[in-house]
């Protein structure tokens, strides 16, 4: 005897028109029904070993996501621990030391949003604002400046010009990725040693 065709759709009982089903008795009714829902058992039924399967590749994609998501997390958590290793060993100086620095770091011309630039405590983060990344702001006290190169800051902070907002001073940065802004001190920004 044949297997039956695992991909075979249960049979469906013939739809009964508008005018028949006002003619109906009730025994027609229950009838109608019972073929329905034996129908319905029968899909159901059918459906089964693809429903147990289709849970199966969503809870194994579901373990995929969940070891990407770890691997993320443990290489963001090793990177934090190497930024903090290299400022521990001098090899990251902090913004107020790199600008002072007699030797340059950077190509003047560099800009501010292709240098490397981290938090002391390790995250990653952008000069000036998410929506307008790569520039630090320089106040005389007075007066403000926005520089977006390398150079150009290292002119302004040679002339006396400090990081910050006239009233407020301090480097805008944002957290790499997202939209979190604040302001931190010159020296708890560093700097990587090449261009990103």
């Amino acid at each position: 005897m044949a297997e039956p065709d695992a991909t075979a759709m249960p049979p469906l009982p013939d739809a009964i028109d508008a005018e028949t089903l006002l003619s109906l008795a009730e025994g027609g009714l229950e009838a109608a029904e019972r073929d329905l829902r034996a129908a319905e058992r029968a899909t159901v039924a059918a459906m089964s070993p693809w429903d147990r399967q289709l849970r199966e590749i969503r809870a194994r994609l579901a373990e995929l996501s969940t070891e990407r998501r770890r691997r993320v997390r443990a290489a963001h958590i090793a990177q934090r621990a190497s930024v903090r290793e290299l400022v521990k060993s001098g090899s990251m100086p902090t913004l107020a030391d790199a600008l002072a620095a007699p030797d340059e770091m950077y190509d003047a011309a560099t800009s501010l949003a292709g240098v490397k630039v981290f938090l002391k405590s390790g995250g990653e983060v952008g000069f000036g604002f998410a929506t307008r990344p790569g520039t630090i702001a320089f106040t005389d006290g007075r007066r403000q400046e926005q520089a977006k190169t390398w150079g150009e800051a290292r002119q302004l902070a040679a002339e006396g010009w400090e990081p910050g907002n006239v009233g407020m001073a301090g480097v805008r940065v944002h957290l790499q990725g997202s939209r979190v802004e604040r302001v931190v001190g010159a020296d708890e920004v560093v700097v990587a040693p090449t261009p990103g």
